[in-house]
């Protein structure tokens, strides 16, 4: 397992981005994955602004998260003392009861989370992963997505820096067993 940290210069300086709020970061796309529980993640939001309807609250969202860690179990979202843990039997339940014959249980939370993150830090973590680690990860947006979609082991985010925690085991091997991306 290999990692990277995300800060806002790194973004600043690798994709000409600016962030007020990195955790936030990671709820700037429209992923289906946070759908469902709008409701819950509604409570993060101050008390003049709750209760406006899912499109407000993914739009308000990214401003008032404090932290996020995503894991293969959880993910768990803070903002100020209040936190929001959408675990992973509940969104495969959802998802079961919509989609009977997928699988479900194989869903990777912190790959699903940073797929909805925004196209920046998506871009600058490939960036880093390919400088630091020598990764060899193709340019184009839909492998990209796979590659992040499966890899993204874990993540912890705060206001100083993002850490994506990055499994090449997960990816495709070549026939002699290597990773793709080496």
């Amino acid at each position: 397992m290999i990692s990277i940290m995300v800060c806002e210069k790194d973004l600043n300086e690798l994709v000409r981005t600016e962030v007020r709020n990195l955790p936030g970061a990671l709820f700037a796309g429209t992923s289906p994955l946070l759908r469902p529980f709008m409701k819950k993640l509604d409570a993060l939001l101050p008390q003049e602004n709750k209760g406006r309807g899912d499109s407000y609250v993914l739009c308000a969202l990214h401003s008032h998260i404090d932290q996020v860690h995503a894991d293969e179990n959880l993910i768990a979202v803070k903002s100020g003392e209040k936190e929001v843990v959408i675990h992973r039997e509940e969104l495969g339940e959802l998802i079961g009861e919509r989609y009977p014959s997928t699988n479900h249980h194989h869903l990777n939370l912190p790959g699903l989370l940073f797929l909805q993150s925004s196209p920046s830090l998506q871009a600058a973590s490939a960036i880093l992963l390919r400088r630091e680690h020598k990764l060899q990860i193709p340019d184009g947006r839909r492998t990209m997505r796979y590659i992040f979609h499966m890899g993204v082991a874990a993540i912890d985010a705060d206001k100083e820096k993002i850490v994506v925690f990055f499994d090449t085991n997960r990816l495709p091997k070549r026939e002699d067993g290597t990773s793709v991306l080496v």
